[in-house]
């Protein structure tokens, strides 16, 4: 068994990550580097990351995918509180220390140097096995209802596709599902892979953006330092669909673009992987279709993806000296979304070269256009509720899909959403992952 270990623990680290607030930029930055894996499983993992402060009220999800980990597993705590019941746990405030930190985690633990956590959740089953269905099963009815609490199949009445009758399944997912949103989680019932019904019960966690669009409601601020942070908002959200598309090196690629994103970037490169790659031709692009009133709440690019030209930016003088007029796509549905992301991702970067040569500064303050839409009276608000009437009737695909190209959160006031010099440094020796 020794020299199991001692090969393990030489290994990539494979490392779960659970997101609490803010908890993104360590994800990004944990995703450059060649001796960290992030997986998409927890039973996958031997260090749980907890990254962000958790919400009280996600506590029970997040006890219950600590447990799901392999024995032996242990635990890093990211700019958070860990539990006071549990001993010895390590906590990192530093991004630059915490790829050394998990490192260091997965040694100890292989080389039996540190004890594996402890089990949080009693080993009991939530709903006991009563036997009361006709072949012994618990619940009642020949389905058994709920038994030990795993939702089943149940028979449908209505036929759908082909002259199939397909069962349908509820369950949740979330707060911690990597195609979700960070905090968000959703009950949802599918008959066969169609959505029925969609009900959000958490929204996700409050966003901050880039300092500079705090700053600009405040007072004149370089246009060229505007549009760059809002490029970078919008390569890290295709960062992370394109590695649900399954694309990782694009999706790589995306990430090292907004990290090291100047004036004198372009977008031309990765929009020709995309397209090389049939990204645009996905079936699951043709979905998620927002209605005009559905767009405009939800606003900024997904508001632009449905050809609507509400912009802020046609107010600022600044903007309208540089020749600008928003760009629009007219279907609003998920190819849409990501045309129109790319195309303001290539705006930014043209807009952010004039100025800059220009010198150009904003003009108005307290009317604000983010990466996430307009910033009046105040931020965008949490739009999550949407997918509540958007989603039913597509295929669980199109579904996700459609949640990726969605930039739904709400938006607060402080300036905590960006990364120091240093978190922006890429991870060096490697070509590093995304999710595995």
């Amino acid at each position: 068994m020794s020299w199991l270990r001692k090969l393990a623990s030489r290994t990539r680290v494979p490392v779960f990550p659970v997101l609490g607030k803010q908890g993104d930029s360590a994800l990004r930055y944990l995703a450059l580097s060649p001796e960290i894996e992030l997986v998409d499983s927890p039973r996958h993992a031997s260090v749980l990351l907890i990254a962000g402060e958790v919400p009280a009220d996600r506590f029970e999800p997040l006890r219950r995918v600590h447990d799901q980990l392999p024995y032996p597993f242990t635990t890093l705590w990211f700019r958070s509180e860990p539990w006071p019941h549990l001993e010895n746990v390590p906590r990192v405030e530093k991004l630059d220390e915490l790829p050394g930190a998990l490192i260091t985690a997965h040694r100890e633990l292989m080389a039996g140097q540190r004890d594996s956590a402890p089990r949080i959740l009693t080993d009991k089953p939530p709903n006991p096995w009563k036997g009361e269905g006709d072949f012994g099963q618990g619940g009642e009815g020949m389905m058994g209802g709920v038994p030990y609490g795993r939702p089943m199949a149940m028979n449908m009445q209505d036929d759908i596709r082909d002259g199939l009758t397909l069962d349908s399944l509820t369950f949740r997912l979330g707060p911690f599902f990597s195609a979700f949103p960070p905090g968000m989680m959703a009950e949802i019932t599918l008959q066969g892979d169609l959505v029925q019904t969609w009900s959000t019960q958490f929204a996700p966690y409050p966003q901050s953006l880039d300092p500079v669009f705090v700053t600009a409601r405040e007072r004149p601020v370089p246009i060229a330092e505007l549009e760059l942070a809002r490029a970078r908002h919008h390569l890290h959200r295709l960062f992370h669909a394109l590695h649900l598309a399954g694309l990782e090196n694009a999706s790589l690629d995306a990430l090292r673009l907004a990290q090291n994103l100047s004036t004198s970037s372009t977008l031309g490169g990765l929009r020709r992987r995309l397209v090389r790659s049939g990204f645009f031709r996905l079936s699951s692009m043709e979905g998620g279709v927002l209605d005009p009133e559905q767009a405009r709440q939800i606003g900024g690019p997904a508001a632009r993806a449905a050809g609507l030209d509400d912009d802020l930016r046609l107010e600022d003088a600044g903007y309208r000296r540089l020749g600008f007029s928003p760009a629009c796509q007219s279907h609003g549905n998920t190819q849409a979304r990501w045309q129109q992301t790319l195309d303001e991702i290539d705006q930014s970067l043209r807009l952010a070269q004039q100025a800059e040569r220009d010198n150009v500064y904003t003009s108005e303050v307290d009317r604000i256009e983010t990466p996430r839409g307009p910033w009046s009276e105040q931020g965008p608000e949490d739009a999550s509720s949407l997918l509540d009437e958007v989603l039913p009737d597509l295929e669980w695909g199109e579904a996700l899909a459609t949640v990726a190209s969605l930039d739904v959160a709400a938006v607060v006031d402080e300036g905590g959403g960006t990364q120091t010099p240093d978190e922006l440094r890429v991870v060096q020796g490697g070509s590093g992952n995304v999710f595995k």
